[in-house]
């Protein structure tokens, strides 16, 4: 199974490769209530399975292993918007968008939107409100260019 297709805990986590009809109905008051219960699951996690001094302050091996959603996840919880896509799969709203990277255990982030948004003049002050969200919870988070100068977040879990 998919790891980006994966409910196992009921919660849908968005990549910005989402449908945009389905990510605007899906913002309710309800969804942050989940996005808090799976925040307080991943602190749980890292208690119970991380050793050391501070349990909490690195991922956990279950997340290492669901990178991708979790990555999502801490985004779009710290109140980053996920992009969307429209019918014709290009970028219908202005967010972050997740994807699995060029190597296991790497996860890459966009800022996108629509053609004549102003993502590109977003994306570094955006991408570097992503990077320290995910930097807060103990993941490694490399600015790079790529072609056409536009930049993305390099993301992995880093040392154990």
């Amino acid at each position: 199974m998919n790891e980006r297709d994966s409910q196992a805990d009921g919660l849908r986590v968005r990549t910005g490769a989402e449908r945009h009809d389905a990510v605007e109905a899906g913002e309710t008051g309800a969804r942050a209530a989940e996005l808090r219960v799976a925040l307080d699951g991943i602190r749980s996690i890292r208690g119970l399975t991380n050793s050391g001094p501070e349990p909490q302050a690195r991922p956990a091996e279950w997340e290492r292993r669901r990178l991708l959603r979790t990555v999502s996840l801490l985004l779009e919880a710290a109140g980053m918007a996920p992009s969307a896509v429209g019918e014709d799969g290009e970028p219908a709203r202005t967010g972050y968008r997740t994807d699995d990277g060029e190597r296991a255990g790497l996860v890459v982030v966009r800022w996108v939107g629509p053609r004549g948004s102003g993502a590109r003049y977003q994306e570094r002050e955006s991408l570097l409100r992503c990077r320290q969200v995910l930097r807060d919870w103990g993941f490694e988070a490399l600015e790079v260019r790529g072609p056409g100068g536009r930049r993305h977040l390099e993301v992995e879990a880093g040392p154990g």
